[in-house]
Protein backbone atom coordinates (compact mmCIF):
# COMPACT_ATOMS: atom_id res chain seq x y z
CA UNK A 1 0.00 0.00 0.00
CA UNK A 2 1.39 3.37 -1.06
CA UNK A 3 0.47 5.16 2.16
CA UNK A 4 2.24 2.51 4.18
CA UNK A 5 5.43 3.07 2.20
CA UNK A 6 5.24 6.82 2.87
CA UNK A 7 4.63 6.23 6.57
CA UNK A 8 7.63 3.91 6.71
CA UNK A 9 9.78 6.55 5.00
CA UNK A 10 8.75 9.23 7.50
CA UNK A 11 9.19 6.94 10.48
CA UNK A 12 12.64 5.77 9.37
CA UNK A 13 13.99 9.14 8.24
CA UNK A 14 17.07 9.99 10.26
CA UNK A 15 19.25 13.07 10.54
CA UNK A 16 22.37 10.91 10.67
CA UNK A 17 21.63 9.57 7.19
CA UNK A 18 21.41 13.03 5.63
CA UNK A 19 24.33 14.17 3.48
CA UNK A 20 26.35 17.26 4.28
CA UNK A 21 24.93 18.79 1.10
CA UNK A 22 21.36 18.14 2.23
CA UNK A 23 21.94 19.64 5.67
CA UNK A 24 23.54 22.73 4.13
CA UNK A 25 20.57 23.08 1.76
CA UNK A 26 17.95 22.88 4.51
CA UNK A 27 19.85 25.43 6.61
CA UNK A 28 20.03 27.81 3.65
CA UNK A 29 16.32 27.27 3.09
CA UNK A 30 15.61 28.11 6.73
CA UNK A 31 17.59 31.34 6.45
CA UNK A 32 15.66 32.29 3.31
CA UNK A 33 12.34 31.33 4.88
CA UNK A 34 13.01 33.39 7.98
CA UNK A 35 13.89 36.52 6.02
CA UNK A 36 10.86 36.25 3.74
CA UNK A 37 8.51 35.49 6.65
CA UNK A 38 9.90 38.25 8.87
CA UNK A 39 9.16 40.77 6.11
CA UNK A 40 5.93 39.05 5.07
CA UNK A 41 4.54 39.55 8.56
CA UNK A 42 4.14 43.26 7.68
CA UNK A 43 2.07 42.50 4.57
CA UNK A 44 -1.70 42.91 4.49
CA UNK A 45 -2.69 39.20 4.57
CA UNK A 46 -0.87 38.64 7.87
CA UNK A 47 -2.32 41.80 9.40
CA UNK A 48 -5.83 40.73 8.44
CA UNK A 49 -5.31 37.19 9.75
CA UNK A 50 -4.21 38.54 13.13
CA UNK A 51 -7.23 40.83 13.26
CA UNK A 52 -9.53 37.93 12.38
CA UNK A 53 -8.14 35.67 15.08
CA UNK A 54 -8.46 38.47 17.61
CA UNK A 55 -12.15 38.67 16.71
CA UNK A 56 -12.68 34.92 16.97
CA UNK A 57 -10.69 34.40 20.15
CA UNK A 58 -8.09 36.43 21.98
CA UNK A 59 -4.60 35.75 20.69
CA UNK A 60 -3.27 36.18 24.20
CA UNK A 61 -4.29 32.72 25.32
CA UNK A 62 -2.30 30.71 27.79
CA UNK A 63 -2.03 27.39 26.00
CA UNK A 64 0.91 25.37 27.23
CA UNK A 65 1.90 24.64 23.61
CA UNK A 66 3.14 27.92 22.14
CA UNK A 67 5.56 29.13 19.52
CA UNK A 68 6.88 32.45 18.24
CA UNK A 69 5.04 34.69 15.82
CA UNK A 70 7.82 35.60 13.41
CA UNK A 71 8.17 39.35 13.02
CA UNK A 72 6.57 40.26 16.35
CA UNK A 73 9.30 40.44 18.96
CA UNK A 74 8.78 38.19 21.95
CA UNK A 75 5.17 37.22 21.14
CA UNK A 76 4.25 33.56 21.46
CA UNK A 77 0.84 32.15 20.49
CA UNK A 78 -0.76 28.72 20.53
CA UNK A 79 0.83 26.50 17.93
CA UNK A 80 -2.15 26.37 15.54
CA UNK A 81 -2.58 30.13 15.38
CA UNK A 82 1.14 30.95 15.25
CA UNK A 83 1.94 28.39 12.55
CA UNK A 84 -1.09 29.48 10.50
CA UNK A 85 0.00 33.13 10.54
CA UNK A 86 3.68 32.25 10.01
CA UNK A 87 2.64 30.25 6.94
CA UNK A 88 0.65 33.16 5.55
CA UNK A 89 3.59 35.51 6.18
CA UNK A 90 5.96 33.09 4.44
CA UNK A 91 3.87 32.96 1.25
CA UNK A 92 2.50 36.50 1.02
CA UNK A 93 5.42 38.06 -0.88
CA UNK A 94 5.84 35.39 -3.60
CA UNK A 95 9.47 35.09 -2.47
CA UNK A 96 9.53 31.68 -0.78
CA UNK A 97 11.47 28.71 -2.11
CA UNK A 98 10.08 26.09 -4.46
CA UNK A 99 10.90 23.08 -6.61
CA UNK A 100 10.74 23.34 -10.39
CA UNK A 101 9.54 19.83 -11.28
CA UNK A 102 7.43 19.27 -8.17
CA UNK A 103 5.79 22.69 -8.73
CA UNK A 104 5.31 23.24 -5.01
CA UNK A 105 6.55 25.74 -2.40
CA UNK A 106 7.78 23.71 0.56
CA UNK A 107 9.66 25.99 2.96
CA UNK A 108 6.48 27.94 3.73
CA UNK A 109 4.86 24.67 4.83
CA UNK A 110 7.77 22.81 6.40
CA UNK A 111 9.28 25.45 8.66
CA UNK A 112 6.17 26.94 10.31
CA UNK A 113 5.07 23.38 11.13
CA UNK A 114 8.47 22.33 12.43
CA UNK A 115 8.95 25.53 14.44
CA UNK A 116 5.54 25.24 16.09
CA UNK A 117 6.06 21.79 17.54
CA UNK A 118 9.82 22.02 18.11
CA UNK A 119 9.52 25.25 20.08
CA UNK A 120 6.44 24.15 22.01
CA UNK A 121 8.09 20.91 23.14
CA UNK A 122 11.59 22.42 23.48
CA UNK A 123 13.03 19.98 20.93
CA UNK A 124 16.55 20.06 19.58
CA UNK A 125 17.74 21.63 16.36
CA UNK A 126 18.76 18.18 15.21
CA UNK A 127 15.18 16.93 15.56
CA UNK A 128 13.97 20.08 13.78
CA UNK A 129 16.29 19.48 10.82
CA UNK A 130 15.45 15.78 10.67
CA UNK A 131 11.71 16.47 10.39
CA UNK A 132 12.26 19.36 7.95
CA UNK A 133 14.34 17.20 5.62
CA UNK A 134 11.67 14.47 5.69
CA UNK A 135 9.00 17.07 4.87
CA UNK A 136 10.94 18.48 1.93
CA UNK A 137 11.71 15.07 0.49
CA UNK A 138 8.10 13.88 0.80
CA UNK A 139 6.84 17.09 -0.82
CA UNK A 140 9.30 16.82 -3.72
CA UNK A 141 8.36 13.18 -4.30
CA UNK A 142 4.59 13.82 -4.21
CA UNK A 143 4.90 16.94 -6.37
CA UNK A 144 6.88 15.11 -9.03
CA UNK A 145 4.41 12.23 -8.86
CA UNK A 146 1.27 14.28 -9.53
CA UNK A 147 2.42 17.33 -11.50
CA UNK A 148 1.93 18.79 -14.05
CA UNK A 149 -1.39 16.89 -14.33
CA UNK A 150 -2.55 17.98 -10.86
CA UNK A 151 -1.67 21.60 -11.57
CA UNK A 152 -3.32 21.49 -14.99
CA UNK A 153 -6.61 20.46 -13.35
CA UNK A 154 -6.56 23.73 -11.42
CA UNK A 155 -5.08 22.68 -8.07
CA UNK A 156 -2.51 24.69 -6.14
CA UNK A 157 -0.09 21.97 -5.06
CA UNK A 158 1.31 24.02 -2.18
CA UNK A 159 -2.10 23.78 -0.54
CA UNK A 160 -2.93 20.19 -1.48
CA UNK A 161 0.43 18.46 -1.15
CA UNK A 162 1.26 20.89 1.64
CA UNK A 163 -1.29 19.21 3.91
CA UNK A 164 0.56 15.88 3.58
CA UNK A 165 3.90 17.61 4.15
CA UNK A 166 2.74 19.42 7.29
CA UNK A 167 1.28 16.19 8.62
CA UNK A 168 4.53 14.34 7.97
CA UNK A 169 6.65 17.00 9.71
CA UNK A 170 4.31 17.09 12.71
CA UNK A 171 4.23 13.29 12.90
CA UNK A 172 8.00 13.08 12.96
CA UNK A 173 8.36 15.65 15.74
CA UNK A 174 5.57 14.11 17.83
CA UNK A 175 7.37 10.77 17.45
CA UNK A 176 4.30 8.92 16.20
CA UNK A 177 4.48 5.25 15.26
CA UNK A 178 3.86 3.92 11.75
CA UNK A 179 0.15 3.23 12.28
CA UNK A 180 -0.39 6.72 13.65
CA UNK A 181 1.49 8.27 10.74
CA UNK A 182 -0.72 6.41 8.26
CA UNK A 183 -3.76 7.84 10.01
CA UNK A 184 -2.25 11.33 9.94
CA UNK A 185 -1.70 11.13 6.18
CA UNK A 186 -5.19 9.72 5.67
CA UNK A 187 -6.66 12.68 7.51
CA UNK A 188 -4.44 15.14 5.63
CA UNK A 189 -5.50 13.75 2.27
CA UNK A 190 -9.18 14.36 2.91
CA UNK A 191 -8.37 17.98 3.84
CA UNK A 192 -6.00 18.66 0.94
CA UNK A 193 -7.27 21.79 -0.80
CA UNK A 194 -6.24 24.81 -2.85
CA UNK A 195 -7.45 26.10 -6.22
CA UNK A 196 -5.30 28.10 -8.64
CA UNK A 197 -8.22 30.43 -9.29
CA UNK A 198 -7.29 32.06 -5.97
CA UNK A 199 -3.77 32.65 -7.29
CA UNK A 200 -4.67 34.16 -10.62
CA UNK A 201 -7.55 36.29 -9.38
CA UNK A 202 -5.15 38.24 -7.18
CA UNK A 203 -6.93 37.33 -3.94
CA UNK A 204 -5.36 36.50 -0.59
CA UNK A 205 -6.52 32.90 -1.00
CA UNK A 206 -3.04 31.81 -2.15
CA UNK A 207 -1.27 32.35 1.20
CA UNK A 208 -4.42 31.06 2.93
CA UNK A 209 -3.75 27.69 1.27
CA UNK A 210 -0.43 27.55 3.11
CA UNK A 211 -1.91 28.49 6.49
CA UNK A 212 -4.69 25.94 6.15
CA UNK A 213 -2.36 23.16 5.01
CA UNK A 214 -0.17 23.71 8.07
CA UNK A 215 -3.10 23.88 10.46
CA UNK A 216 -4.70 20.77 8.93
CA UNK A 217 -1.43 18.85 9.11
CA UNK A 218 -0.78 19.69 12.74
CA UNK A 219 -4.40 19.01 13.73
CA UNK A 220 -4.30 15.67 11.94
CA UNK A 221 -1.14 14.68 13.81
CA UNK A 222 -2.64 15.44 17.22
CA UNK A 223 -5.87 13.67 16.29
CA UNK A 224 -4.02 10.53 15.17
CA UNK A 225 -1.82 10.69 18.26
CA UNK A 226 -5.00 10.31 20.30
CA UNK A 227 -6.53 7.53 18.23
CA UNK A 228 -8.41 9.31 15.39
CA UNK A 229 -8.32 7.30 12.16
CA UNK A 230 -7.85 8.31 8.54
CA UNK A 231 -8.39 6.47 5.24
CA UNK A 232 -5.49 4.18 4.43
CA UNK A 233 -6.25 4.39 0.71
CA UNK A 234 -6.56 8.19 0.60
CA UNK A 235 -3.94 8.52 -2.15
CA UNK A 236 -4.44 5.55 -4.46
CA UNK A 237 -7.99 4.46 -3.60
CA UNK A 238 -10.93 4.43 -6.02
CA UNK A 239 -12.05 7.84 -4.79
CA UNK A 240 -8.70 8.98 -3.43
CA UNK A 241 -6.33 11.82 -4.24
CA UNK A 242 -5.01 10.43 -7.54
CA UNK A 243 -8.38 9.47 -8.99
CA UNK A 244 -10.13 12.64 -7.87
CA UNK A 245 -7.46 15.27 -8.34
CA UNK A 246 -4.77 14.02 -10.74
CA UNK A 247 -5.90 11.56 -13.41
CA UNK A 248 -7.29 13.02 -16.63
CA UNK A 249 -10.38 10.86 -17.16
CA UNK A 250 -10.98 12.26 -20.67
CA UNK A 251 -7.81 10.58 -21.92
CA UNK A 252 -7.60 7.95 -19.20
CA UNK A 253 -5.58 4.85 -19.92
CA UNK A 254 -5.46 2.58 -16.92
CA UNK A 255 -2.04 1.21 -17.86
CA UNK A 256 -0.57 4.71 -18.12
CA UNK A 257 -1.93 5.74 -14.75
CA UNK A 258 -0.92 2.83 -12.58
CA UNK A 259 0.89 4.05 -9.49
CA UNK A 260 3.91 1.97 -10.48
CA UNK A 261 4.17 3.69 -13.85
CA UNK A 262 3.75 7.12 -12.33
CA UNK A 263 6.47 6.46 -9.77
CA UNK A 264 8.89 5.58 -12.56
CA UNK A 265 8.64 9.18 -13.74
CA UNK A 266 9.34 10.76 -10.36
CA UNK A 267 13.10 10.88 -10.81
CA UNK A 268 15.61 11.78 -8.10
CA UNK A 269 14.35 13.36 -4.89
CA UNK A 270 17.00 15.82 -3.71
CA UNK A 271 16.50 18.68 -1.32
CA UNK A 272 19.37 20.53 -2.98
CA UNK A 273 17.23 20.89 -6.12
CA UNK A 274 14.96 23.51 -4.55
CA UNK A 275 15.13 27.04 -5.94
CA UNK A 276 15.32 30.40 -4.18
CA UNK A 277 13.47 33.43 -5.54
CA UNK A 278 14.86 36.88 -6.11
CA UNK A 279 11.72 38.51 -7.48
CA UNK A 280 8.29 38.80 -5.77
CA UNK A 281 6.48 37.37 -8.80
CA UNK A 282 5.16 33.95 -9.73
CA UNK A 283 8.11 31.68 -10.54
CA UNK A 284 6.83 31.16 -14.09
CA UNK A 285 7.69 34.82 -14.75
CA UNK A 286 11.26 34.72 -13.49
CA UNK A 287 12.96 33.64 -16.71
CA UNK A 288 11.27 36.55 -18.47
CA UNK A 289 12.37 38.96 -15.72
CA UNK A 290 15.95 37.66 -15.91
CA UNK A 291 15.92 38.14 -19.68
CA UNK A 292 14.44 41.63 -19.34
CA UNK A 293 17.19 42.56 -16.87
CA UNK A 294 19.83 41.46 -19.37
CA UNK A 295 18.26 43.56 -22.10
CA UNK A 296 18.00 46.55 -19.80
CA UNK A 297 21.77 46.41 -19.36
CA UNK A 298 21.98 46.98 -23.13
CA UNK A 299 19.11 49.42 -23.60
CA UNK A 300 19.70 51.55 -20.51
CA UNK A 301 17.20 54.40 -20.39
CA UNK A 302 16.24 54.14 -24.04
CA UNK A 303 13.18 52.04 -23.23
CA UNK A 304 10.90 54.80 -24.54
CA UNK A 305 12.26 54.02 -28.00
CA UNK A 306 10.97 50.46 -27.92
CA UNK A 307 8.59 49.97 -30.84
CA UNK A 308 7.40 46.56 -29.72
CA UNK A 309 8.54 43.79 -27.41
CA UNK A 310 7.83 40.09 -27.92
CA UNK A 311 8.04 37.57 -25.08
CA UNK A 312 8.34 33.98 -26.30
CA UNK A 313 7.85 31.39 -23.61
CA UNK A 314 6.15 28.11 -22.60
CA UNK A 315 2.39 27.66 -22.18
CA UNK A 316 1.85 28.19 -18.43
CA UNK A 317 4.07 31.27 -18.38
CA UNK A 318 2.31 32.67 -21.46
CA UNK A 319 -1.04 32.30 -19.71
CA UNK A 320 0.06 34.90 -17.15
CA UNK A 321 -0.93 37.61 -19.64
CA UNK A 322 -2.84 40.03 -17.41
CA UNK A 323 -2.51 43.49 -18.97
CA UNK A 324 -4.63 45.25 -16.35
CA UNK A 325 -3.81 44.05 -12.82
CA UNK A 326 -6.05 45.62 -10.16
CA UNK A 327 -4.10 44.75 -7.01
CA UNK A 328 -0.75 43.47 -5.77
CA UNK A 329 -1.87 39.84 -6.05
CA UNK A 330 -2.74 40.18 -9.72
CA UNK A 331 0.43 42.20 -10.34
CA UNK A 332 2.57 39.33 -9.08
CA UNK A 333 0.94 37.10 -11.71
CA UNK A 334 1.30 39.56 -14.61
CA UNK A 335 4.01 38.75 -17.15
CA UNK A 336 3.63 42.02 -19.14
CA UNK A 337 3.98 44.17 -16.04
CA UNK A 338 6.87 42.12 -14.64
CA UNK A 339 8.83 42.62 -17.86
CA UNK A 340 7.93 46.29 -18.19
CA UNK A 341 8.92 47.16 -14.60
CA UNK A 342 12.19 45.26 -15.01
CA UNK A 343 13.09 47.16 -18.18
CA UNK A 344 12.06 50.60 -16.94
CA UNK A 345 13.52 50.37 -13.42
CA UNK A 346 15.86 47.39 -13.33
CA UNK A 347 14.28 46.76 -9.92
CA UNK A 348 11.24 44.60 -9.14
CA UNK A 349 11.72 44.38 -5.37
CA UNK A 350 8.76 44.52 -2.94
CA UNK A 351 9.73 48.09 -2.06
CA UNK A 352 9.69 49.13 -5.71
CA UNK A 353 6.30 47.50 -6.30
CA UNK A 354 4.85 49.25 -3.23
CA UNK A 355 6.28 52.55 -4.45
CA UNK A 356 4.76 52.15 -7.91
CA UNK A 357 1.38 51.27 -6.44
CA UNK A 358 1.57 54.33 -4.18
CA UNK A 359 2.19 56.54 -7.21
CA UNK A 360 -0.73 55.25 -9.24
CA UNK A 361 0.24 52.00 -10.98
CA UNK A 362 -3.34 50.71 -10.72
CA UNK A 363 -4.95 54.06 -11.46
CA UNK A 364 -6.10 55.20 -14.95
CA UNK A 365 -3.32 57.81 -14.96
CA UNK A 366 -0.42 58.92 -12.81
CA UNK A 367 1.48 62.15 -12.21
CA UNK A 368 4.74 60.19 -12.10
CA UNK A 369 6.37 59.92 -15.51
CA UNK A 370 8.09 56.56 -14.98
CA UNK A 371 4.85 54.96 -13.77
CA UNK A 372 3.25 56.03 -17.04
CA UNK A 373 6.35 54.74 -18.85
CA UNK A 374 5.64 51.29 -17.41
CA UNK A 375 2.02 51.42 -18.52
CA UNK A 376 2.98 52.59 -22.01
CA UNK A 377 5.55 49.84 -22.39
CA UNK A 378 3.04 47.20 -21.27
CA UNK A 379 0.86 48.09 -24.25
CA UNK A 380 3.79 47.33 -26.57
CA UNK A 381 4.40 43.87 -25.10
CA UNK A 382 3.13 40.75 -26.85
CA UNK A 383 3.27 37.32 -25.22
CA UNK A 384 3.61 34.26 -27.42
CA UNK A 385 3.51 30.59 -26.52
CA UNK A 386 6.23 28.70 -28.39
CA UNK A 387 5.88 24.96 -29.03
CA UNK A 388 9.61 24.31 -28.83
CA UNK A 389 9.74 26.01 -25.42
CA UNK A 390 6.68 24.10 -24.22
CA UNK A 391 8.46 20.86 -25.12
CA UNK A 392 11.30 21.83 -22.76
CA UNK A 393 8.96 22.41 -19.80
CA UNK A 394 9.12 21.43 -16.91
CA UNK A 395 12.80 20.45 -17.24
CA UNK A 396 13.48 24.02 -18.34
CA UNK A 397 11.52 27.27 -18.06
CA UNK A 398 12.66 29.16 -21.16
CA UNK A 399 11.85 32.74 -22.08
CA UNK A 400 13.17 34.71 -25.03
CA UNK A 401 12.53 38.44 -25.42
CA UNK A 402 12.87 40.23 -28.74
CA UNK A 403 12.93 44.04 -28.61
CA UNK A 404 12.46 46.12 -31.75
CA UNK A 405 13.39 49.79 -31.45
CA UNK A 406 11.70 52.64 -33.29
CA UNK A 407 12.89 54.72 -36.25
CA UNK A 408 15.12 56.79 -33.98
CA UNK A 409 17.33 53.70 -33.69
CA UNK A 410 16.76 52.51 -37.27
CA UNK A 411 14.41 49.77 -36.07
CA UNK A 412 17.28 47.98 -34.38
CA UNK A 413 16.57 44.58 -32.81
CA UNK A 414 17.91 43.24 -29.51
CA UNK A 415 17.14 39.86 -28.03
CA UNK A 416 18.18 37.54 -25.22
CA UNK A 417 17.07 34.25 -23.71
CA UNK A 418 17.01 32.52 -20.33
CA UNK A 419 16.49 28.77 -20.08
CA UNK A 420 16.56 28.37 -16.29
CA UNK A 421 15.93 31.35 -13.98
CA UNK A 422 18.44 32.44 -11.35
CA UNK A 423 18.20 30.72 -8.02
CA UNK A 424 17.59 27.23 -9.42
CA UNK A 425 20.10 24.48 -8.74
CA UNK A 426 21.34 24.73 -12.34
CA UNK A 427 21.74 28.49 -12.05
CA UNK A 428 22.21 28.92 -8.29
CA UNK A 429 22.59 31.80 -5.89
CA UNK A 430 25.59 31.97 -3.63
CA UNK A 431 24.73 31.86 0.07
CA UNK A 432 25.96 35.44 0.32
CA UNK A 433 23.21 36.42 -2.15
CA UNK A 434 20.60 34.90 0.17
CA UNK A 435 21.98 37.06 2.97
CA UNK A 436 21.80 40.09 0.68
CA UNK A 437 18.16 39.20 -0.03
CA UNK A 438 17.54 38.94 3.72
CA UNK A 439 19.09 42.37 4.29
CA UNK A 440 17.13 44.01 1.50
CA UNK A 441 13.86 42.67 2.90
CA UNK A 442 14.71 43.46 6.54
CA UNK A 443 17.22 46.33 6.65
CA UNK A 444 16.93 46.82 10.44
CA UNK A 445 17.45 43.14 11.30
CA UNK A 446 20.86 42.25 12.76
CA UNK A 447 21.93 39.52 10.34
CA UNK A 448 24.76 38.47 12.66
CA UNK A 449 22.01 36.69 14.62
CA UNK A 450 21.68 34.25 11.72
CA UNK A 451 24.96 32.61 12.73
CA UNK A 452 23.01 30.56 15.26
CA UNK A 453 21.51 28.62 12.34
CA UNK A 454 25.00 27.35 11.44
CA UNK A 455 25.08 25.45 14.73
CA UNK A 456 21.37 24.75 15.07
CA UNK A 457 21.99 21.02 15.65
CA UNK A 458 23.55 21.85 18.99
CA UNK A 459 20.79 24.19 20.17
CA UNK A 460 17.19 23.86 21.20
CA UNK A 461 14.68 25.52 18.89
CA UNK A 462 13.45 27.59 21.83
CA UNK A 463 16.91 29.12 22.22
CA UNK A 464 17.20 29.67 18.46
CA UNK A 465 13.88 31.51 18.31
CA UNK A 466 14.71 33.56 21.39
CA UNK A 467 17.82 34.73 19.56
CA UNK A 468 16.13 35.36 16.21
CA UNK A 469 12.78 36.73 17.30
CA UNK A 470 13.53 38.18 20.71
Amino acid sequence: MFLENIANFIFNSNYDNASTETIAAVKAAFVDFYGVTYRGFREEPSKIAIKAFNEIDSLQDFSKLQCSLIGEKGLKLNILTASFINGISAHSLELDDGHRKAQVHLGAIVFPTALAISEAYDLSGKEFLEASIAGYELGIMLGQLVNPAHRNKGFHATGTIGAFVAGAVASKLLKLDKDQIRNVLGLCGTQAAGLLESDHSGSMGKPLHVGRAIKNGITSAFLAKNGFTGAQTIIDGKEGFLNAMVYDKSSFNKDDYTLENMLKNVGPVRLKDIYFKKYPFCRHLHSSIDTAMKLRATLGKEYNHIGNLLVKTYKIAAQHDNYAPRNIGELRQSLPYAVAIAIVFGDVSPNKLNELIKYGLFEPSSNVTMVNDVKNLVQKIHVQEVEDFEALYPDKRPSQIVVKLDDHFRNGVFQNITSVPRGDYENPYEFSELIDKFRSLNPTFDVSKLRIIDEIEHKTISSVMNELNG
